[in-house]
């Protein structure tokens, strides 16, 4: 009863949050141009924003199989594993409750297996790697547009040569800080508190499997890459001047902020960072909205496969 209640709770407060971002930006956006907008994409490039997400899934598959490390574990087949892929976006965009897509993925795999924890480890580190990767690679767009970031900076903090390069070296080391604060936090609060204590364990787990975490994180590349390519096609779809550096730092943030703030699958939230972050380089809030909505579609689009797919028990 407890956890019933518990699962309510954080489904109200996604459905808050994401229907209230809504509202605050339907009410400032002019609706009747952001359909304008829509209706004006270039079809030669939205052609392209499905076939990358579907991509994305097939070698997500691929890169999972490669985690699944211990020699009982080999007779999953990836074909498998690409099916859990499909049906986790599924869920992902339908059932926005306390069984979300990485929920199932982690649950369907470990029966399967009959290993409930390499089930959890397995697909965590699967998420993991590719999250550290979307990091990195934020990170590197955060480099190669630092001159943007230092011109937003008032007239009199950017004549300032001190203040400047301690700006730059806090963002620089930022980073790196906040990832060992964050292993350390880790290790002591796993002993404490039992999600952190089965995240912490799930790492442990992969410490002696360099070569399959090396491979792993390799592959999370090319993967985070086919997130960023849909996104950015949309943009150059709706003809949008957005550099291509700029994509790579802003939208890692947005992806990421949609997996640690509560939203029914970055309904909302992705919206409005792509408001925000698009408007520092000239985009209009109704053309910005225009492309988020366009690739919450294509996402929902392609959720729809996994929907067949458990509809056809694919994922037992």
């Amino acid at each position: 009863m407890h956890g019933e209640k518990k699962s309510l709770k954080k489904t109200l407060l996604k459905l808050v949050i994401s229907f209230g971002l809504l509202a605050i930006i339907f009410l400032r956006v002019d609706v009747a141009e952001l359909f304008e907008n829509i209706q004006l994409l270039d079809l030669r490039y939205a052609v392209f924003v499905p076939i990358f997400i579907i991509v994305h899934y097939f070698v997500g598959g691929f890169r999972w199989k490669m985690l699944l490390t211990r020699e009982e574990h080999q007779d999953v087949p990836v074909k498998y594993l690409i099916n859990l892929y499909f049906i986790g976006s599924f869920f992902n965009n339908f059932m926005p409750t306390s069984v979300g897509g990485d929920v199932y993925k982690m649950y369907q795999l470990g029966k399967k297996i009959g290993s409930r924890s390499v089930g959890f480890s397995s697909a965590f580190m699967e998420r993991f790697t590719g999250m550290i990767s979307l990091v990195l690679i934020s990170y590197y767009g955060l480099i190669r547009t630092m001159s943007f970031w230092i011109d937003l900076l008032p007239l009199e903090l950017r004549q300032n040569d001190l203040f400047v390069s301690l700006f730059k070296v806090g963002l620089f080391s930022g980073f790196w800080i906040a990832a060992g604060i964050g292993f350390l936090a880790l290790k002591l609060l796993a002993k404490r508190i039992v999600i952190l204590r089965k995240i912490h364990d799930a790492l442990i787990v992969y410490k002696d499997e360099r070569k399959a975490l090396f491979v792993a994180f390799l592959t999370s590349f090319i993967i985070q890459a086919l997130s960023i390519l849909p996104q950015y096609f949309i943009f150059l779809g709706l003809g949008m001047d957005v550099s291509v550096t700029y994509a790579i730092f802003v939208l890692p943030v947005i992806t990421l902020a949609g997996f640690f703030i509560p939203s029914l699958n970055g309904l909302g939230v992705q919206d409005a960072l792509y408001i925000s972050f698009l408007g520092m380089v000239g985009v209009s809030e109704p053309l910005a909205l225009s492309a988020s909505i366009l690739y919450h579609f294509s996402r929902l689009l392609v959720s729809l496969i996994g929907g067949v797919l458990y509809a056809l028990g694919k994922g037992d």
